[in-house]
C-alpha cells in the first residue's frame, strides 16, 4: 500500500467515477484500475461495486475514507516540515464560500500568491456546513464562511466582520418595508440551494414575518440569483457586499436591511487538532489585514 493508491481512491470517491480520477490525478485509466486492485489486494476485500457506469463504495470502502483522508493529511503535514525549512511553500486547501471567493478573496489570494510563490493553492467552494465538514474529514486546512457566528469546541474560529445582509429586489417590487408582514408573499421567493446558510437565515426571517409563500426558485449560483432578481423573477436575501453596486446603479433596490435578521459574520476556521503550518500562518495574517479594510 503507497500514499498514492490512496491518493487515487480518495479521487474516485470524491469525483464518483474512475474515469474522473483518471482526469484529475493524470493517470491512465488502467493506472487507476492497478492502484484500486493493489489496495483491494491487500485488504482482501472490495473497495468499490460497479453497477454499470456507477461506482458505489462497499461497507469496507466507506469505512476506509476517514482513515484514508487522515493518513494523506499527515502525509502532507511530513512533508510541509521540510518544505518549511526552505521557506514558505507546500499545499494549502482552502475552502470558501461562493460569495466570499467572489468579491472577498481575490484581492487576499493575489497577494498571498505575489508573496509566497512557492505554495500551492488549491481552493474549493461549498455551502458552509459542508466547508466545516471538511475541517474534520482533513479535506481543507482552513475555510471562509459567512454565515451566524459558529461554536464548536473543536474548531479555532476567528470573525473578520460582521456583514450587513439585506432581502432585495428588482425597483418595481411589490413588496416594501412597510408591507412586508403578515401576508402572502407578492413576489417569487429566490433562495440559494439547500442548506445555504442565506436560504436558512432567509426561511427564518419569512416564518418568524408570519409571511407565506409557495414554489420558491432555487439557485446554488450567487451570480444567477441576482440576475433572476434584476430581471423581476422574484426577491433573494444576499450579503451587501455581493449586491452593493447594483444598488447603487439602481438595478436592484433593498426591501428589508440587516437590523431584522439574524447575525452573520464572515469568518475564517480551522480544527484545533490540525497542525497550523507557515503557509496557514501566512494566510490567516493577510487575510486578517485585508478585513481591516472591508466595507
Amino acid at each position: 500500500m503507497e500514499i498514492r493508491h490512496l491518493h487515487t481512491f480518495l479521487a474516485i470517491v470524491d469525483t464518483g467515477k474512475f474515469t474522473k480520477a483518471s482526469e484529475q490525478l493524470g493517470y491512465a485509466q488502467s493506472t487507476i484500475t492497478s492502484h484500486i486492485q493493489i489496495l483491494e489486494d491487500e485488504l482482501g476485500a472490495p473497495l468499490f461495486d460497479r453497477l454499470g457506469k456507477k461506482v458505489i463504495l462497499t461497507n469496507l470502502g466507506r469505512e476506509l475514507v476517514p482513515y484514508a483522508r487522515k493518513m494523506l493529511d499527515t502525509y502532507k503535514e511530513i512533508k510541509s516540515l521540510a518544505a518549511e525549512q526552505s521557506g514558505v511553500s507546500g499545499d494549502i486547501v482552502i475552502g470558501a464560500a461562493e460569495s466570499l471567493s467572489i468579491y472577498r478573496l481575490g484581492e487576499i489570494l493575489k497577494e498571498y500568491k505575489r508573496s509566497y510563490p512557492g505554495v500551492n493553492i488549491i481552493l474549493k467552494n461549498a455551502i458552509c456546513n459542508e466547508l466545516r465538514g471538511m475541517l474534520y474529514t482533513g479535506e481543507a486546512d482552513l475555510v471562509f464562511t459567512i454565515e451566524p457566528p459558529v461554536t464548536d469546541p473543536q474548531l479555532v474560529v476567528t470573525t473578520l466582520k460582521e456583514e450587513a445582509m439585506v432581502i432585495i429586489g428588482a425597483p418595481e417590487s411589490a413588496l416594501s418595508p412597510a408591507t412586508f408582514s403578515h401576508e402572502q408573499a407578492r413576489e417569487t421567493i429566490i433562495l440559494s440551494e439547500k442548506g445555504c446558510s442565506f436560504t436558512n437565515g432567509f426561511e427564518k426571517y419569512l416564518q418568524q414575518k408570519q409571511i407565506a409563500y409557495g414554489n420558491p426558485l432555487s439557485f446554488s449560483s450567487m451570480e444567477a440569483i441576482k440576475k433572476c432578481v434584476m430581471n423581476g423573477l422574484g426577491i433573494s436575501f444576499l450579503p451587501l457586499y455581493t449586491v452593493k453596486n447594483e444598488i447603487e446603479q439602481g438595478s436592484l433596490t433593498i426591501i428589508e436591511e440587516k437590523e431584522q435578521f439574524d447575525s452573520f459574520c464572515t469568518q475564517i476556521t480551522y480544527h484545533k487538532h490540525k497542525r497550523v503550518t507557515a503557509a496557514m500562518r501566512m494566510l490567516i495574517d493577510i487575510t486578517e489585514k485585508h478585513a481591516a479594510h472591508w466595507t
